[in-house]
C-alpha cells in the first residue's frame, strides 16, 4: 500500500484535534496521485471529499489495504510495515501538535525519490515529498 498524509514542520498531523489537509488543490492531488488505483479512507477523512467516486470508506483501511492502493491517513499512528511508499504533504509551518508521524525512514529502508512544491488554496507553498523503499 501507498499512505498519502500531511504534516507540520514537526511532523504533526493533527492539532487540538484538526485536520492539517483542509485544501481544495490538496484534496485534488490526492485524487490525481491515486488516480488508476484505488484510494482508502476513514470516514473522518471522506468528510472533506465532495465526490466519493473511486473513493472506498473503510474504518479499518489500514488493515484492509493490498498491495498499488492509496490509503490517505489523517487521525491514525502509521506503522511502515507493509508500506510500498509513503507521499508526504508538508505544511512548512508549524502547530501544536496531537498526534505525531514517526516513521524514520532511512531505518526502515525508504528514499526520497521525489520533491515538488505546490501552491495550495489555504497555504501559499505545500510540499510534496515521495519515499520509496
Amino acid at each position: 500500500m501507498n499512505i498519502i498524509l500531511c504534516i507540520d514542520k514537526n511532523g504533526g498531523m493533527s492539532f487540538c484535534g484538526k485536520r492539517l489537509s483542509q485544501d481544495r488543490v490538496l484534496r485534488e492531488k490526492i485524487i490525481e496521485i491515486s488516480s488508476g488505483a484505488r484510494l482508502l479512507m476513514n470516514s473522518y477523512s471522506a468528510k472533506q471529499f465532495e465526490s466519493l467516486e473511486g473513493i472506498v470508506v473503510d474504518e479499518d483501511f489500514l488493515n484492509n489495504a493490498n498491495q498499488g492502493d492509496f490509503c490517505f491517513v489523517e487521525d491514525k499512528e502509521i506503522s511502515a510495515e507493509n508500506v510500498e511508499s509513503f507521499y508526504i504533504f508538508n505544511w512548512n509551518r508549524k502547530y501544536p501538535g496531537d498526534l505525531f508521524f514517526n516513521v524514520d525512514f532511512k531505518a526502515e529502508g525508504f528514499k526520497k525519490i521525489k520533491k515538488e512544491e505546490f501552491q495550495g488554496n489555504s497555504h501559499d507553498k505545500i510540499t510534496l515529498e515521495i519515499y520509496s523503499r
